[in-house]
């Protein structure tokens, strides 16, 4: 009987002192310890396992990525009370195995441990081997993290950069000198357009990005009557894009004044010149947003244009003797207008109404240009010029709006002989039209 108390009591005393020795070590109750979940970030990736570049192609036709795919990657858990060993796979969508680098494929991590790092380089960040895939592709690089170690979740967890690379698109664009709208002023006098500069327009066609086989351009018009079709000529006759380039040689695309000489009113045409393109390399298309030129072709009954300053070849004709006249109403002395007293603040002429004057060069003269200073701004908006030999017969030279200035300039396409001009002021920017001096020019 005393044996076996001694016995009992040994064990009950063994029991006591073990469970004694767990509470001071503080070791922890395994039975309870929760399964570990671990997590896989990309590092400066604000906590994301998965981040999303692009590729494109710049106009030299090399891709272009909106980041590094060069990454180092964290393997996260919590602490365990045991070793744990990770084991890294590289996650690889078509980019070449020999382009890619990993720094570790297994790492052991002591009882206590949280994390483990790997890197997975994408060697000299060169992409250029997905330059030549000219379709719309995806590509991926990561990695794939399995853990063994105690209560770990077995799932294998990924984390992975993906790139998106466009399609090779080679856009082809009309690119005018002074953009892709343009509009022509053509003035008709007398059965015949007097403008000296013809219906003309310099362009080019421009790829984004280099084609592999040249790229040939056809260039279409509408707007025109057929039987003027023939009266179009483009420069050179035939336009190409050499494989490799971005843009062809200098185009002039023009026409003769002819569609506008079949009457004799006033007229309006909207041309349109829409370019097509030809190529054995698939990936050229036409922009359709920037294939056409425009051109707005506005005919006036008008023989003269505004300029904002002196011709650089004008002459001043002498003034002696010459007479001017006025109705009746208007304020100030006609002989104001060619007293040489122009300027702002000259001697004026001027009415709250429209009105006209009438200069007398006493004999005819040749001229080419016709000048006016006005007080101040006080200019007029539209203007209307006539000329006459006998101041009774009279040949309208147009009329013409100007901009608001202290001075007004206009410049007959066609030299005008005649002995009388009239100008009729027939609108003004404000209450009163207020004119000091007119000049009369003709070629140096």
């Amino acid at each position: 009987m005393k044996a076996h108390y001694k016995l009992f009591l040994s064990l009950a005393i063994g029991s006591f002192v073990t469970f004694a020795g767990c509470q001071d070590d503080e070791v922890v109750d395994l039975v309870k310890y929760p399964v570990n979940q671990p997590a896989i970030t990309i590092n400066d990736a604000e906590g994301a396992s998965k981040a999303t570049l692009t590729a494109v192609y710049k106009s030299d036709g090399t891709l272009e990525l909106n980041g590094p795919v060069t990454r180092t990657y964290t393997f996260h858990f919590a602490a365990s009370p045991e070793d744990a060993t990770v084991t890294f796979d590289v996650i690889n969508t078509n980019i070449p195995k020999e382009n890619v680098e990993i720094s570790d494929t297994k790492v052991v991590l002591p009882a206590g441990s949280t994390d483990a790092s790997v890197t997975v380089t994408l060697k000299d960040e060169d992409f250029s081997f997905a330059a030549s895939n000219y379709d719309a592709a995806t590509y991926e690089l990561g990695v794939k993290a399995s853990v063994e170690g105690y209560k770990i979740g077995t799932e294998p967890i990924e984390s992975k950069i993906v790139i998106e690379k466009e399609a090779y698109i080679a856009s082809c664009s009309v690119v005018g000198e002074n953009g892709n709208t343009v509009s022509f002023e053509r003035a008709f006098s007398q059965g015949a357009i007097v403008n000296t500069d013809p219906i003309s327009y310099a362009f080019k066609m421009k790829l984004d990005k280099p084609a592999r086989k040249d790229v040939k351009v056809k260039l279409a018009t509408t707007g025109l009557d057929e039987k003027f079709m023939n009266k179009i000529t483009v420069t050179p006759a035939e336009i190409t894009i050499p494989a490799g380039e971005l843009e062809s040689a200098e185009i002039t695309w023009s026409i003769t004044d002819d569609f506008l000489l079949t009457t004799t009113e006033a007229e309006f045409h909207t041309l349109v010149v829409a370019a097509s393109v030809e190529s054995e390399d698939p990936v050229v298309k036409v922009n359709s947003k920037e294939n056409i030129l425009t051109f707005n072709v506005d005919k006036v009954v008008r023989n003269f244009k505004y300029l904002s300053a002196i011709g650089s070849n004008w002459v001043e004709l002498s003034k002696d003797g010459w007479g001017a006249e006025i109705p009746s109403g208007v304020s100030g002395s006609a002989s104001y207008l060619i007293d040489g007293n122009g300027g702002s603040y000259g001697s004026d002429v001027y009415s709250s109404n429209p009105f006209w004057f009438v200069i007398d060069m006493k004999s005819p003269q040749t001229f080419l240009a016709l000048g006016m200073d006005y007080y101040y701004t006080y200019a007029a908006k539209k203007v209307r010029i006539s000329t006459s030999l006998d101041n009774e017969t009279w040949t309208s030279q147009g009329v013409l709006e100007a901009p608001r200035a202290g001075n007004h300039y206009f410049e007959f396409f066609s030299s005008i002989t005649a002995r009388y001009v009239k100008v009729e002021l027939l609108a003004g920017f404000s209450s009163y039209i207020d004119v000091t001096e007119v000049y009369i020019y003709n070629a140096q």
